[in-house]
């Protein structure tokens, strides 16, 4: 959907390109609720790069903040499980976004954000800096350079908090889950299907309602994690 004037002030600004376009087929019914029920207007821009596709957010958030006022990007291997509450970003904040814990240390995620018009100059700046093109995060490597961490090295860390960190307003990883990440969310609302090793079948068991509980462990990853000593007791118990 091209972009255009619209009487909303927000978009969920979305794309699947390549072998995601069947992955946000079966996530766009979802997508629909959520921004029927908060006001958003869903923009699926027709964009061409060179670049990995995960960089394409960067141009079709900077388009969507020149007719709205904030925009909310999802992945489209995300499928919101619970459309009850909106992303928070609350005044003064440039952007939203989850903080993940995983094996790779403490690692923002663009998988879903909220980014404000004052994103406008960080977005020039994300998408200037080349020499991140081809690094596995993509964009968001270079969003995290910016914010002052270090991820040269695993585990990834805060090092030096700049302004935009300051301006960063982080949400519950409800609404980003992570299969590695520890603890996991209370309460799931996008589950995001990164890392599962059959997105396409674990996303329509979600669109379908098929949501394994969190479990009442340390760890509550809602699928079992090799490794975490937690899982292999509550899964182990479970099976046996």
């Amino acid at each position: 959907m091209p972009l255009r004037m619209s009487h909303m002030t927000r978009a969920l600004v979305t794309l699947g390109t390549g072998s995601h376009a069947e992955l946000l087929e079966i996530a766009i019914p979802s997508f629909e609720a959520f921004a029927d029920l908060h006001g958003y207007e869903i923009v699926t821009p027709e964009l061409q790069s060179d670049r990995p596709a995960s960089w394409w957010k960067v141009p079709a958030l900077k388009a969507a903040l020149g007719v709205y006022e904030a925009a909310l990007w999802v992945d489209a291997d995300v499928v919101i499980t619970d459309p009850s509450q909106d992303v928070p970003c609350p005044a003064g904040a440039w952007q939203a976004l989850v903080l993940h814990h995983t094996g790779d240390g403490a690692v923002p995620s663009c998988a879903v954000w909220y980014v404000t018009r004052a994103m406008l100059p960080v977005l020039d700046e994300v998408w200037g800096m080349t020499h991140r093109i081809d690094h596995g995060w993509w964009e968001q490597a270079a969003l995290m350079d910016l914010m002052g961490f270090q991820h040269h090295f695993r585990p990834a860390y805060l090092s030096s908090p700049t302004r935009l960190f300051e301006r960063t307003h982080w949400i519950d990883h409800g609404f980003n889950t992570h299969l590695w990440d520890a603890p996991g969310p209370e309460h799931p609302r996008f589950m995001h299907a990164t890392m599962h090793p059959d997105r396409v079948a674990v996303m329509r068991d979600w669109a379908a309602g098929k949501l394994p509980p969190v479990p009442a462990t340390a760890c509550r990853h809602m699928y079992e994690i090799p490794g975490c000593p937690y899982c292999h007791g509550h899964f182990g118990r479970a099976a046996a």
